[in-house]
């Protein structure tokens, strides 16, 4: 998902527990910072990299470890200046059938 300004052009998870999280990034106006989020099935939570070192018109490889135990989704986004926006849609870590919330 894009406003059009950023360009997430490729986007990976990793693999295992211990992971890195890419993305090539392509933006228009300056950046402002990249995110990762993810949730434990019961809060969401983000690490938060900030990117106003990097001008107008740029692209960037990121790479960000990334701690996967005990998540069971994690996605990227990048921000800019202006407001503009992109993410990728949440990555699955653990299977889907986990029940992540106790029943009343």
């Amino acid at each position: 998902m894009t406003t059009g300004e950023i360009l997430i052009r490729n986007y990976s998870a990793g693999s295992g527990t211990q992971r890195t999280i890419t993305a090539d990034v392509e933006w228009t106006f300056p950046l402002n910072f990249v995110e990762v989020v993810w949730s434990d099935g019961k809060k969401v939570d983000r690490q938060v990299i900030s990117a106003t070192d990097l001008g107008p018109f740029g692209t960037k490889h990121f790479a960000i470890p990334f701690d996967a135990s005990g998540k069971i989704w994690v996605r990227f986004a990048a921000w800019d200046t202006a407001g503009n926006g992109a993410f990728v849609q949440p990555v699955w870590l653990a299977p889907k059938n986990v029940q992540t919330t106790s029943s009343k």
